[in-house]
This record gives structure tokens, C-alpha cells and sequence, in this order.
């Protein structure tokens, strides 16, 4: 009779220690977080959606937008580029997005982006749960100065950007930092422009050749590489082709995206526009394919 005490304690002791080690394996297979959302949209969108361009809003001028922004496999595991690959840890996300940029000067302008994760899904990848749900993402602020203007010619402008520490960790929407300085280069013409940018993403380093085997699966500091070519001489559309590169500077994978967008100006205070394109390459946090609808109102005509 007086060792019945005892064995009921142990009894009830021995689920708990079985749960223990259970408990340090979830643990041991949480994913590292990072902002998997790779891609900035211009704020002032004087010239391309994606790309700058070296110009500035006028001084006084306002730019507000509001865009669904829908990616198709912006987080995936493989060796090389195969884009009928169906399955990753996030295969859909939708997101919206607020962005708005003041002319403070002339040669002055201040943006930011605020975005919000809709929804995202995917399926588990070995014992790694996928990053279901909604939250906010960290919004970005930033700042251009121009150091050249010509209204029919080269213009150039210094751009820094910065990512706020706020935003759903969970859900894979912040870096603990991230800072992208860029120089952006431009011509305007008549009935076209064209431009282009290169700078520097600044971030935390992030390892995930654990959840996926493959020591290149790195995210860290990255070269941010960027051209557009757009049509000006539609009175109310316009097209515009953009090119995205991303090079990592401390292991990982080169990722692009060929962007094509089409923008009405449907009042000279409102524009409409539609873009997308694929993803090329096999860094993990490139899109398949995403596409983007918004509208911008301004108080007067952008570009």
C-alpha cells in the first residue's frame, strides 16, 4: 500500500517528461523570420511603378495609391529555376498596400509604404509549418534627393529607404533591420524614358539551409539592380517594362522579375494601372509570378 502514492506520481510524471522532448522539437523546427516581401514600389511612380527614375515630385505636390498586390510562390525551396513547381511554405499571398509621397522641395521628397498580408498559405516543407494567416507588414519610409534635373535630359537623384521594426514576425513581414540606400539614373525624352537604379539591400543575415538542405538558401545583404523603359507618348496610357536583380552579397541566389504594367490616366488626378510579371532565377523568396492592380490620386497629373 505505501508504495501506491509513489507509483501514481510517477505515473503522472511520465506523459510530462515524453512531452518535454516533444516541446524542444517544435521549438528547434521554428522558422527563422525575415521580410520575405522583396519588392518596393515607388512611391511617386515618376516613370516606372518599380523602378526610379532620378526625378522628384514638385515641391507641394502629393501622390496617395492603394494596390492589391497577389504573389504566386513567393516562398520556395529548389536547385534551379522550375516554375512549374507547384508546392512551398507560402504559395499565395495577398497583400495591400498604401503609399504615399510629398514634394517637400523641389529637389526634396519624402515616401513611405505601408502594407497589410490579406492572406497567405502554403504546405508544410519536412517539419516546418507553414506561415499561415493576416497581420501588418513593416512599412517603409524613405527619402530622394536629387542631384541632377533637367526637364529634357539626364536626371539623377540619391533615394535611402528604411524598413520600420514593426510588423507580423510570424507571417515572415519584418527584418530585425533593413536599410536600401540607391543611386538612380534616368533620361527623359519626348515620347519615352528610360531608367535605372543600384543599391545595396542592408538586412540581417538569415541561414535556412536547415529547413531546406541547401546550403545556398541564404537571406542576407543583397545588390538591388533595377531599369525601366516607358512610353510617354499616350495622352491617357501609357506601358512600361521593368527588370528586378537581386545579387546576394553573402551567400544565397540570384533572383529576377521581368515586370510589364500598363497605367490609365483616367482623370488628371487619378491613374489606374494594372502590373505583373514572372519571377526568374531559384532564390527562395522570388515570386513564380505576381500581379498588382491599385489606383494613385494626386492633386495634379503625376507624370
Amino acid at each position: 500500500m505505501s508504495f501506491r502514492p509513489a507509483l501514481a506520481l510517477l505515473s503522472a510524471m511520465f506523459p510530462l517528461a515524453l512531452a518535454v522532448p516533444t516541446a524542444a522539437s517544435a521549438q528547434a523546427t521554428t522558422l527563422p523570420t525575415f521580410n520575405l516581401q522583396r519588392l518596393e514600389l515607388d512611391p511617386a511612380a515618376l516613370g516606372s511603378l518599380v523602378v526610379g527614375t532620378g526625378r522628384t515630385l514638385p515641391a507641394g505636390m502629393v501622390r496617395v495609391a492603394v494596390q492589391g498586390h497577389y504573389e504566386n510562390l513567393p516562398f520556395k525551396f529548389q536547385t534551379r529555376w522550375e516554375p512549374s513547381d507547384g508546392a512551398g511554405l507560402v504559395e499565395n499571398r495577398l497583400t495591400m498596400d498604401v503609399t504615399a509621397a510629398i514634394g517637400v522641395l523641389d529637389w526634396l521628397q519624402v515616401d513611405a509604404e505601408v502594407p497589410f498580408i490579406v492572406s497567405q498559405g502554403g504546405k508544410e516543407h519536412l517539419t516546418y509549418a507553414p506561415p499561415n494567416g493576416s497581420g501588418l507588414g513593416a512599412p517603409w519610409v524613405g527619402v530622394r534627393a536629387a542631384l541632377m534635373r533637367q526637364e529634357q535630359g539626364f536626371q539623377m537623384a540619391l533615394d535611402v529607404s528604411g524598413a520600420l521594426p514593426v510588423g507580423s514576425e510570424k507571417l515572415l513581414a519584418r527584418d530585425r533591420y533593413a536599410l536600401h540606400p540607391s543611386l538612380q539614373l534616368g533620361y527623359l525624352g519626348d515620347t519615352w524614358q528610360l531608367g535605372g537604379e543600384a543599391g545595396v539591400l542592408l538586412r540581417e543575415k538569415r541561414d535556412l539551409a536547415p529547413v531546406s538542405a541547401e546550403g545556398k538558401d541564404v537571406i542576407g545583404h543583397e545588390l538591388r539592380l533595377g531599369a525601366t523603359v516607358t512610353s510617354r507618348a499616350g495622352e491617357t496610357t501609357r506601358g512600361e517594362l521593368s527588370m528586378l536583380v537581386g545579387v546576394p552579397l553573402g551567400g544565397g541566389r540570384v533572383g529576377a522579375e521581368l515586370l510589364i504594367a500598363i497605367r490609365r490616366h483616367a482623370l488628371p488626378w487619378l491613374d489606374l494601372y494594372v502590373l505583373g510579371g514572372p519571377g526568374v532565377g531559384a532564390a527562395m523568396d522570388t515570386p513564380t509570378f505576381r500581379f498588382i492592380a491599385g489606383a494613385s490620386f494626386s492633386t495634379s497629373k503625376v507624370d
